[in-house]
């Protein structure tokens, strides 16, 4: 058999020839937001949404085609990270679509549920007998930190090698952050700082960066409804998982950093403890199957390229 040429044309060669599997599952939450957006007959009142996520799933093939006319490296790299982003995009799009959507809140009943489990107590008034000023500097900072727990495994993976475990991860991880996206749409929920904040002693207070912080968090995001499940405690119990299974170095570290994350979100009273185990529940799920279907795809992907350049080569032999 001949030597297949490295040629920019050859689908073989040339990376952008099929969607990544980050980009398929990017690709896929935008249409279905979409779908729900038409779905539920709300156009006119997110045609803004609807046009943005067109554009984002006119922009995934767009970018595979470029990057198969012009097969550069800063172009992969480009294609490597730019689900990252659009991650952060699809979730702010939830502050006003989950309400069109679903406009039933359902914090009495996970307030019920919080009840149940602690014998008539809420877990955030609780917590005010260990409150001070200094763990809530501590743990407003590690809750702020949340992204940058999975990026910094996704970051040493791709510098590290081999490339496969970078999308492995990558595309198990948007697994968890989409899955627990359609989550807010059927549990949503504001969450005890507004639900409970009457029954609260006192105002929480940091040292020096706690209000700039929770004001700039408060500001960005509005009243959002993506309480339940947690993807704080979702995202970071997987990150811990595939952080013991791919990078042992870095295990330690994903320990402690996401302890701090699970426990400020209740601390902080953004959560329910029913929203963490919830979350906790669907990251040993995606954990427990994510990889090997990542794996599994992004294989089957890979071979369909090769095919397509096996293919290709006959063509222009003949």
């Amino acid at each position: 058999m001949k030597n297949l040429p490295h040629s920019s044309g050859n689908a073989l060669e040339s990376p952008g020839s099929l969607l990544s599997l980050e980009e398929r599952l990017s690709f896929s939450m935008a249409a279905l937001l979409n779908a729900l957006i038409v779905l539920f007959m709300q156009l006119g009142r997110a045609w803004d949404i609807f046009a943005l996520n067109l554009f984002i799933i006119a922009l995934v093939p767009a970018s595979a085609l470029l990057h198969r006319r012009i097969p550069r490296q800063w172009i992969q790299f480009l294609r490597d990270w730019y689900v990252m982003p659009l991650l952060i995009i699809l979730y702010m799009e939830n502050r006003r679509l989950v309400p069109l959507i679903n406009p039933h809140d359902l914090d009495s009943l996970l307030i019920s549920i919080d009840r149940f489990l602690f014998f008539g107590h809420d877990p955030t008034v609780l917590l005010e007998g260990i409150t001070s000023p200094f763990l809530s500097e501590i743990l407003q900072v590690s809750y702020t930190t949340f992204y940058f727990l999975p990026a910094s495994l996704c970051v040493i993976l791709y510098l590290r090698g081999p490339r496969m475990d970078f999308h492995i991860n990558a595309s198990t991880i948007l697994m968890g952050f989409y899955l627990s996206y359609i989550g807010y749409y059927l549990t949503p929920a504001i969450g005890p700082r507004f639900t409970l904040d009457h029954l609260q002693t006192f105002s929480l207070s940091g040292v020096f960066l706690f209000d700039f912080i929770r004001d700039m968090l408060a500001r960005a995001e509005g009243l959002m409804r993506d309480c339940c499940p947690s993807g704080h405690a979702m995202i970071s119990l997987l990150t811990v998982g595939l952080a013991r299974r791919y990078v042992r170095r870095f295990f330690p570290i994903a320990c402690i950093w996401a302890s701090l994350i699970v426990f400020s979100t209740v601390y902080l009273r953004y959560h329910y403890v029913i929203d963490l185990i919830a979350g906790l529940f669907l990251g040993l799920v995606v954990y427990r199957y994510g990889p090997g279907i990542a794996e599994s795809l992004i294989v089957r992907n890979r071979c369909s390229t090769e095919d397509a350049g096996v293919i290709a080569l006959g063509q222009e032999d003949s």
